[in-house]
């Protein structure tokens, strides 16, 4: 079985809201990206505080005998659970319930209760919850495993060899918690395949016509096995010879909506305004990309850019791929006030004017860093840093 480790972030993300009862919890995420251990290890954490069994409501709702036909069926079902004291209600998964907004809306007006609830796609967060629930929600973004957290559900030999070799592993078999090092790695990616196909026909097809899957199933390839370079659904549609490029359009948004993959749009940077054509994508994932097609030496850059990407927004950051001059600039991360602009690659060596050239144009004081598999990186020039990429994924922030 895989080891546990606590998801310290997530789980202090909750504790900052527990006892709001006018607010909705709601953890999203990727399927299998541990949403339901984060529950468990919460519910132990109330009841470690005194909390009794009585007083705290688990449902999954992708188990047998908990299928409601729409939401009145299941609001009578669990109101038959509530009343007298306060409650904890957790509702897994509850987007298989038609209609969940509105049971737990009355939930919330009617009893006592501290509700949380997970689900495994934005269609959680759509237009028709929002007006519910408007002001009352508190979203958590789970994502996989950050390398901190392999390492630590996967303890290297404490060499530095021994970092590497982890986050080669990381970076081939993925970051889903259910998975580990000692497992055979061809069933790895072939449960990281079934993961994919399942999320494409349980999160997106229920919700969404789906007209034509071999396009869904040729726009991810495509998609994953060009991480981090500019594409648009003008230019897929183009490449894979399909007329539809709104069907493109569509479907990629879907994908993102089940979070699959992560769309970043282009960022002008000398005239400080989004650009509407081109972006990139990257796999929420590594391992899904390592799964659909493949896992190759000369790719490790274009992987560690898709690593990189991830950690940014794990760390709260909104993440643009910017442009200035017709130079690249990978990511420009901003939280509040604070702006970093970063470029990825896999060595400097033979290639340090071009990851400088893109850095170095631009006029302001925010950090500028490279982030590079150099073992040995040096001090930089105009204010630009050199970061080797082990550092950068296990700094504190």
């Amino acid at each position: 079985m895989t080891r546990q480790i606590a998801r310290k972030e997530y789980l202090d993300r909750l504790r900052s809201v527990k006892g709001l009862t006018d607010t909705i919890k709601i953890v999203t995420g990727i399927r299998r990206c541990g949403k339901t251990t984060v529950l468990m290890q919460f519910m132990d954490e109330l009841r470690s505080e005194g909390v009794p069994d009585s007083d705290i409501v688990y449902m999954n709702f992708e188990v047998v005998g908990n299928e409601f036909e729409d939401y009145k069926a299941f609001h009578a079902e669990i109101s038959k659970k509530l009343g007298g004291r306060r409650k904890y209600v957790f509702l897994d998964e509850v987007q298989a319930v038609k209609g969940w907004e509105k049971a737990v809306n009355s939930m919330r007006v009617e009893y006592e209760c501290d509700i949380y609830v997970t689900g495994s796609n934005a269609f959680l967060l759509s237009s028709e919850l929002s007006t519910l629930l408007v002001g009352r929600t508190f979203e958590v973004r789970m994502l996989p495993l950050s390398f901190k957290e392999f390492l630590e559900m996967n303890p290297h030999d404490g060499t530095y060899s021994g970092l590497e070799e982890r986050y080669y592993q990381y970076a081939r078999l993925g970051s889903m918690p259910m998975f580990d090092i000692t497992m055979d790695q061809t069933l790895i990616r072939e449960a990281v395949r079934n993961l994919v196909s399942r999320i494409i026909t349980h999160d997106i097809a229920p919700r969404c016509e789906i007209r034509d899957m071999d396009a869904m199933n040729r726009i991810l390839a495509y998609v994953v096995d060009n991480v981090g370079n500019m594409v648009s659904p003008a230019s897929i549609a183009k490449e894979l010879r399909m007329p539809n490029q709104k069907l493109v359009s569509t479907y990629l948004s879907l994908l993102e909506r089940a979070y699959v993959i992560c769309g970043v749009r282009r960022f002008d940077v000398a005239g400080k305004r989004l650009l509407k054509a081109n972006g990139k994508y990257y796999c929420t994932d590594p391992g899904m990309r390592s799964a659909l097609i493949g896992y190759e030496r000369k790719d490790v850059g274009r992987v560690l850019e898709n690593i990189v990407y991830v950690e940014l927004v794990r760390r709260g950051y909104d993440v643009a791929t910017g442009e200035i001059g017709g130079r690249e600039v990978d990511f420009i991360a901003v939280k509040g006030s604070d702006t970093r602009h970063y470029r990825v690659t896999h060595t400097l060596i033979g290639t340090a004017e071009r990851e400088y050239s893109g850095l170095r144009m631009i006029r302001d004081n925010h950090p500028k860093t490279i982030i590079t598999a150099d073992r040995t990186v040096s001090d930089g020039d105009n204010g630009i840093r050199e970061q080797n990429y082990i550092d950068f994924l296990l700094e504190e922030w």
